[in-house]
């Protein structure tokens, strides 16, 4: 307050009972009359000062609000000790097969594929929870449901319901995938899983790691409680060599690996889809009674516009029947490549336009071009009459896919994708031949926020 201000409210108080008591007895001399002055004046100043700290106290303590393309809806404290973030996507499909569809049981449809809502957020710094029912299909699910203790950018712990620490594709956030769907190969990875991780990112976040304990599922499946006694350890690593590095052209190159190992003891038995959602094979007869072990090494390179990844796959499980045990190995591997033709970075997380679209002003989002590549083959003790009833008339012993993808980013919300995929299978028709080949063309709106 300026030196003025001050007169004027000590000539205020002079004015007041206080004031009219010092002038109108004269009992006091001039110095006492000062120091009264000066008392009245650091009154007033102590009291400005608290107020000045009662404003930037409420101020701390206010909430931000904020609702944007990036991070959707929060409500976050000043010092970000607590958030609450809503968000979620939305994928509409449309799926038509060609003329062989009647033998592959297919129909042409329209289909809400995704309609997921997340909340999740932070409470007293360091710990986080993640919410995400979903509501696309015919009732309610919970396919994500987890909370995290950040106790250092090193070590991190989760607890609940979580995807699976294993297939590279299938890790990959679902609104930020390049392909509609998973590639073929992917039946043989866990989905989710209910348990407990150890995660972290270690030396300035060039190598993450992963070490879980769950309940375990078959291949392709999710878990929502556990039948036996048995648990799954699983483990991935994937690491950037040259992430901290000056060569600017290595620096998206990442190499890693996956395995998990647990005790299957049920007659679960797995069912393998391809893109289309046809199911062209299911485990028939014989029930899981032993170890089964998955491993997964994978590669993959983003440099500029350019993404290329690929993976290995291997499945392995003890089944029996009556009195025969037999151990199955189920594995394959695929490959696939991205192009972003507007200039942006191809990256696992997906494409944000530069120039989100904008017709009158000659803005037309972000295209990508993408090509993959996916095989599953089975194991031919699987036709074995004296272990299970699938047969190379009723089962493919193999099938293959490849996939043409077309990406347009409208913005960083908006997404349009365009597949055509081709399903080639050997056996699983009578007389020797194969499966009809499946031609699908799958398209999809997304939006999420």
């Amino acid at each position: 307050m300026k030196a003025w201000g001050y007169g004027l409210l000590v000539v205020v108080l002079l004015l007041g009972a206080g004031g009219k008591r010092v002038f109108a007895e004269g009992a006091l001399s001039t110095e006492e009359r000062l120091k009264i002055l000066e008392q009245e004046v650091a009154i007033l100043k102590r009291q400005i000062e608290l107020d000045k700290e009662t404003a930037a106290q409420k101020a701390k303590d206010a909430p931000i609000v904020t609702a944007n393309a990036k991070d959707g809806f929060q409500i976050k404290a000043q010092d970000d000790s607590y958030k609450l973030k809503v968000s979620g996507y939305a994928q509409a499909d449309a799926r038509f097969f060609g003329a062989k569809k009647k033998d592959q049981s297919t129909t042409d449809t329209f289909y809400a594929r995704t309609v997921r809502l997340v909340i999740s957020g932070t409470v007293a710094n360091n710990f986080d929870y993640f919410i995400s029912p979903e509501f696309g299909s015919t009732a309610v699910s919970l396919p994500d449901a987890y909370m995290d203790w950040r106790f250092d950018p090193a070590l991190k712990f989760r607890a609940g319901k979580f995807k699976a620490p294993f297939g590279y594709e299938r890790l990959q956030s679902t609104p930020g995938s390049t392909f509609a769907e998973p590639g073929i190969l992917e039946n043989l990875a866990p989905n989710r899983d209910v348990g407990v991780q150890v995660f972290g990112d270690l030396f300035k976040e060039s190598v993450n790691y992963t070490i879980s304990l769950s309940n375990g599922v078959t291949d392709g499946s999710t878990s929502v409680n556990d039948n036996n006694n048995h648990k799954d350890v699983g483990a991935r690593i994937f690491a950037h060599p040259f992430k901290n590095t000056d060569l600017l052209a290595f620096r998206g190159l990442g190499l890693g690996g996956a395995v998990s190992y647990g005790h299957r003891k049920d007659t679960t038995l797995p069912s393998y889809k391809t893109a289309g959602q046809t199911t062209f094979f299911t485990l028939a007869g014989p029930t899981f009674d032993g170890p089964q072990i998955r491993y997964s090494p994978q590669v993959a390179y983003y440099f500029n516009g350019l993404g290329l990844y690929g993976e290995y796959m291997s499945s392995e499980s003890k089944v029996y029947k009556a009195n025969r045990q037999q151990r199955l190995k189920n594995d394959g591997w695929q490959a696939a490549g991205s192009y972003v033709l507007t200039g942006e970075d191809a990256s696992y997380k997906g494409v944000v336009p530069l120039h989100p679209v904008d017709f009158e002003k000659g803005a037309w989002g972000a295209w990508e071009l993408a090509v993959r590549y996916s095989t599953l083959k089975l194991d031919d003790a699987i036709f074995d009459s004296s272990l299970t009833t699938n047969t190379i008339s009723s089962s493919p012993s193999e099938a293959s896919a490849w996939t043409l993808g077309l990406n347009w980013y409208l913005n960083r919300n908006a997404k349009l994708v365009f597949n055509f995929e081709r399903t080639q299978y050997k056996d699983g028709a009578s007389s020797g031949n194969a499966r009809p080949t499946e031609n699908l063309v799958l398209s999809r709106m997304q939006l999420s926020f």
